[in-house]
């Protein structure tokens, strides 16, 4: 009876096992948890939440923001009853997040507390804390006429640099308030005058931290600071500061990170070859491991460069098996379809502009590729600097970016495309990055057996080879295959376009308000001023109330709202210059009959430019554009 027993139970634990992540509870929500919001911060609302049909149900969704990457931002006690700096709510509040556009979550099985969506508690060497996950800075919402449109693995509006500042000023302000300290010191530690004390301690390093990283990560040009504002962050930046602090950790030892870009969005980023703007993420191989180590270590995670002995790697709070169960979990994402909550596409006028799509050439970068395919491969089409014409400050940073070595100095450099050797006194961006990671992969938690320890890194770096579906890439720069090395990432990649209308603001440091003008010129402010059509030179970013003609947010006035971002494009890092193909100023390399580069008697790719777009035109490329 026994045997029978185990007959009949052990399949359905398989099955349990099998279906998706039962940690979210059995009976999911449909709206996955998402608060609604009637009356937002910036006017606009959210009173019903609708999802779209994106290949995942409910509980991939809520897996995909519940799940921990092993980030550890601040105990987990201490965010959640810390105070505002000017007042006695809690910094947690679903309000005050809603401020920094994050998205607000009931609670639920996986998220006790009601963080919001990518907030997570992580536990950590006995200790809890709240960390990021990748569903923070890559899941959306679009309102529309009372709709909240939830989209999966777009990019986020939120505002990550100031709930960061801000984080800090209400840390400062509960230190040096008695009061403000004695409600949070109760909460936290209770009423034991030692316990409080001991608290004290730990609230000033939890402090003091996030001022090193504030500074740190200030975005200066020269002597001035140009905030990144709502839907960007300089994520490549504070991952570079982040190992060089490790790398020297008594010394200033960073970069300003002040080349905010877009959160790419997240569907088809496992099919693709290269990954980031400037493809410095080749995904072959172990890429997406590597790639996710580089993230989680950009958003807190626990980590210690200084080996022990008997170490391989080193020692951090990223969790390899998580990141790899989490690339996987991407793989099935698919692009979100125009829903049926917004106005109907003009299916006459989006033919016509399927066809303007082809006159301008641009699907010679924006390669259409079918969205369920599970087959489906990206590859990526790169244009350089000088020609596409767009903003160039994260490439050259990426580029020129450099550090001291520190704990890396006089170790063997083992990144792909660059001179063996060991690190000198400097490093740049792309071998300290490689090595960092690399290091963290291949060293499983310490509080783990060594045999289960060795078991879990066999499992995780093969799973995540084996599951890659990139396994050989060539990078194509101006349309040819080039394999110069690192000096191939002075470039900026071109990638499909599918479900392009849940992405503003556009270009790839959302320096274009929405698609309409993404096909009209960049201009002087005289020239707007004289009435020439032209992409706005300022905008506002914050409200989420969508624009369906346009294909971006609606602009508020400032006076209403003072609190809206206003996007200043003349400012460093801020150019909404280049992609300037539909207006005939940025000039299009010819191509032969095969898709090569016709070249020139020097030796170089001929240019030519296309005729201006017409408005008519203009309108139909955006409504087709709308189909993808």
């Amino acid at each position: 009876m026994k045997h029978l027993k185990t007959a009949y139970l052990l399949p359905a634990v398989m099955t349990l096992a099998s279906c998706t992540y039962v940690s979210q509870g059995f009976l999911n929500d449909e709206d996955r948890g998402a608060l609604t919001a009637p009356d937002d911060f910036f006017g606009d609302k959210a009173e019903q939440i609708v999802y779209l049909d994106q290949n995942w149900d409910a509980a991939d969704s809520l897996w995909f923001y519940n799940t921990t990457q092993g980030s550890n931002l601040m105990p987990l006690d201490i965010f959640l009853h810390l105070e505002q700096a000017d007042n006695q709510t809690a910094f947690s509040d679903e309000a005050n997040m809603r401020r920094y556009r994050y998205l607000t979550q009931e609670r639920s099985w996986d998220n006790p507390h009601g963080l919001p969506v990518g907030f997570v508690a992580n536990n950590y060497q006995e200790k809890d804390y709240v960390g990021f996950t990748c569903a923070a800075c890559h899941t959306s919402q679009i309102n529309y006429d009372g709709y909240g449109i939830r989209v999966d693995g777009a990019p986020a509006l939120a505002d990550m640099e100031a709930m960061l500042l801000d984080l800090e000023k209400a840390l400062k302000t509960t230190l040096d308030d008695d009061a403000k300290f004695e409600r949070l010191a109760l909460k936290v530690a209770g009423t034991d005058i030692n316990a409080q004390e001991a608290f004290r301690a730990e609230l000033t390093q939890v402090y003091n931290d996030q001022v090193k990283y504030n500074y740190t990560n200030d975005p200066l040009h020269g002597d001035k600071a140009v905030r990144y504002g709502y839907a960007r962050l300089d994520a490549f930046g504070r991952i570079f500061n982040r190992v060089l602090s490790h790398l020297t950790p008594q010394d200033d030892n960073f970069n300003p990170a002040n080349a905010p870009v877009s959160y790419p969005f997240l569907w088809d980023t496992p099919q693709a070859d290269f990954v980031q703007w400037n493809g410095v993420g080749n995904n072959a191989g172990i890429g997406g491991l590597g790639r996710n180590t580089g993230e989680v270590i950009g958003v807190f995670a626990t980590f210690d460069l200084d080996k022990r002995e008997g170490d391989v790697g080193y020692r951090s709070s990223a969790n390899a098996r998580n990141l790899v169960r989490l690339e996987r979990h991407l793989k099935s994402l698919e692009s979100p379809l125009w829903p049926e909550v917004l106005p109907a596409i003009d299916t006459g006028l989006a033919a016509k502009g399927k066809e303007v799509f082809v006159e301008y050439r641009c699907h010679e970068c924006h390669e259409g590729i079918d969205r369920s395919d599970p087959n489906r491969r990206v590859i990526s089409q790169f244009s350089s600097l000088d020609l596409i014409g767009t903003d160039r400050f994260m490439a050259e940073n990426a580029f020129n970016d450099k550090g001291k070595s520190g704990y890396f100095e006089g170790k063997y450099i083992d990144v792909l495309n660059h001179d063996a050797g060991k690190f000198g006194e400097e490093t740049i961006v792309l071998p300290a990055l490689s090595k960092a990671t690399k290091g963290v992969i291949i060293e499983p938690n310490h509080d783990k057996s060594l045999v289960r320890r060795w078991a879990e890194k066999i499992y995780d770096i093969a799973v995540s080879f084996f599951d890659n579906p990139i396994k050989e890439t060539h990078r194509h720069l101006d349309f040819e295959i080039v394999d110069n090395g690192f000096e191939d990432l002075l470039a900026y990649k071109g990638r499909p376009l599918n479900g392009i209308w849940a992405t503003a603001p556009y270009l790839h440091n959302g320096s274009v308000p929405n698609l309409y003008e993404l096909f009209l010129p960049a201009c002087s402010e005289e020239e707007a001023a004289q009435g020439k059509a032209c992409r706005s030179n300022t905008f506002t970013l914050g409200n989420r109330e969508f624009d369906p003609i346009k294909v971006g947010f609606k602009q508020l006035d400032v006076n209403d709202y003072p609190e809206l971002f206003v996007f200043d494009t003349s400012l460093p890092s801020n150019s909404n210059a280049g992609h300037e193909y539909a207006v005939g100023k940025t000039p299009m390399i010819k191509l032969d009959a095969d898709g090569k580069p016709v070249k020139g008697a020097d030796g170089k790719p001929v240019l030519e430019w296309l005729p201006p777009i017409t408005d008519d035109k203009r309108l139909a490329l955006v409504e087709y554009l709308k189909t993808l």
